[in-house]
């Protein structure tokens, strides 16, 4: 069972309405929002100029308004969500979830927030034309910087063979794959393709629960210092028990940069330990979401450990995550379908169906 009502059908341009054949807009995936929760733009701007302000991250007006009249119909239909990370000198950074179906990479080339010739632009491509086109794409962008990555959910749970050997892909990445497969983790939901850093991330769901022994091998594809078991444990008591890890994978070398480890949907009063940076930002970071949604991710890797937050602004995001069959803490997080798959491969550390 795909864990999203995707529609795999893509209409002919000619079969749109005329509000639907701008360039880039295909379909719409999911229900649209009421009235009362749609996107609000000039309070966006106020409010990404204060977050970013509180938080010391920079944030430029003319970039702003740029993604803002390029992306119009994603923000108003999507969910709108803030994110940082502890690093030092941390962006502040946004993101839309997508409702509607659409190529937001021809839209960011034609708004000049992304370079046509990217190379990274056909390994986007290439994922997004899997499965008769049924992925959806999403963006994120640093509120001075612009165009961040393209996201990509591809409507469920995909065997990493089909997404990780897609003839874009340069050969040190396919190569990845059984890496990957000797972990047990075969099969991946999200792809996210770094812009700036000519890199992605991959998304697997494992079968769990995790435990100190997985959590290790999985860690030691990062090449980073192990770290202390307090760490650990509260990354093991946070996530859900078939849990999402991504991997964050140099798209020319193949190198392994990161693994990052997520906890969805956890409240204020249950709070990991987080760096004050962190605290800072969930403090001030508004949320105008009927169903407030706070995400946490640990991040490892050889430049270093920190941690990642995202949080809820607008559109209604734990809607959509729950569409997408994401688990959120306190949650039993059990996907039978994967269990599933792994009974037909005879194995939960073998390869996909």
């Amino acid at each position: 069972m795909a864990p999203c009502a995707v529609n795999h059908e893509s209409p002919g341009l000619s079969d749109l309405p005329p509000s639907h054949r701008r360039s880039g807009l295909t379909e719409e995936v999911m229900p649209a929002l009421p009235v009362d929760q749609e996107f609000d733009g000039e309070r966006f701007r106020a409010d990404v100029r204060a977050t970013a302000d509180a938080i010391g991250a920079p944030f430029s007006p003319r970039l702003t308004d740029t993604v803002l009249e390029a992306f119009r119909d994603n923000f108003a239909q999507g969910a709108t969500l803030w994110k940082t990370t502890s690093k030092p000198g941390g962006q502040l950074s946004y993101r839309f979830f997508s409702r509607l179906k659409m190529d937001t990479v021809g839209r960011a080339i034609d708004a000049g927030l992304l370079d046509a010739a990217h190379p990274t632009v056909p390994v986007v491509n290439a994922w997004s034309s899997l499965y008769g086109g049924a992925p959806v794409q999403s963006g994120d962008f640093d509120a001075g910087r612009g165009m961040a990555k393209t996201w990509l959910y591809f409507g469920g749970l995909r065997p990493a063979e089909d997404i990780l050997t897609v003839p874009a892909l340069p050969q040190p990445v396919q190569d990845r794959l059984k890496d990957f497969l000797a972990l047990g983790l075969a099969h991946i939901r999200f792809a996210a393709v770094d812009w700036r850093h000519h890199s992605a991330n991959v998304y697997f769901r494992g079968q769990g629960p995790l435990d100190t022994g997985q959590f290790a091998r999985i860690h030691a594809l990062s090449g980073g210092t192990p770290p202390a078991a307090d760490v650990v444990d509260e990354v093991l008591a946070y996530v859900p028990e078939d849990y999402c890890v991504a991997i964050t994978l140099d798209l020319h070398s193949g190198a392994i940069e990161r693994v990052c480890f997520y906890a969805l949907k956890v409240p204020k009063d249950a709070l990991p330990r987080i760096p004050t940076h962190i605290a800072r930002f969930l403090e001030v970071a508004p949320s105008h979401d009927p169903d407030e949604c706070n995400v946490i991710g640990w991040s490892f890797g050889r430049s270093g450990d920190y941690v990642k937050a995202e949080r809820s602004y607008t559109g209604n995001m734990a809607e959509i995550l729950s569409g997408w069959n994401c688990f959120f803490h306190g949650e039993e997080g059990r996907d039978h379908d994967l269990r599933v798959l792994h009974q037909d491969t005879g194995s939960t550390t073998g390869g996909a169906r």
